[in-house]
């Protein structure tokens, strides 16, 4: 009598065995970054990031006030904090609705050498922000 071959084994330990050649090898790593930024200056401070012809993520901060948000971002095992620096900086700021800043690309809040980085723990960062009364100085009036 001849053996009948039950292919269903075949098929369901083939498959098991493509599942797991396929899987990603990689580790995936996130950084987790709190960007924080600090008015001390007399004027209400808006200040916003251009996309495009659209704005987005404007934020409002008080004289003597602080705002915080945080930005989770992929990264490597140990990210630099520098190298990791993709966050939501601000192309205009515009004090007290009257006084308006157009950042070049490495002034201000858009230069990370102007930010106070601390590292919390692996890829756990804190970039800090001060606007200052000098800074402010520099702006214009609104057009």
């Amino acid at each position: 009598m001849q053996r009948k071959i039950n292919w269903t084994q075949f098929l369901i330990f083939g498959i098991s065995i493509l599942q797991i050649l396929s899987c990603d090898k990689k580790m995936k790593y996130v950084i987790n970054a709190k960007i924080t930024y600090i008015n001390e200056t007399d004027y209400n401070i808006t200040y916003k990031k251009l996309n495009g012809e659209t704005y987005y993520n404007e934020y409002n901060l008080k004289p003597f006030d602080t705002v915080s948000y945080r930005k989770i971002l992929r990264g490597s095992k140990n990210s630099d904090p520098k190298k990791s620096f993709f966050i939501m900086m601000p192309d205009i700021i515009i004090y007290n609705h009257v006084l308006c800043d157009t950042l070049e690309f490495n002034e201000g809040p858009r230069n990370l050498n102007n930010y106070n980085i601390i590292t919390i723990k692996n890829n756990d960062f804190e970039y800090l922000y001060v606007f200052t009364k000098a800074f402010a100085a520099n702006a214009d009036t609104c057009r």
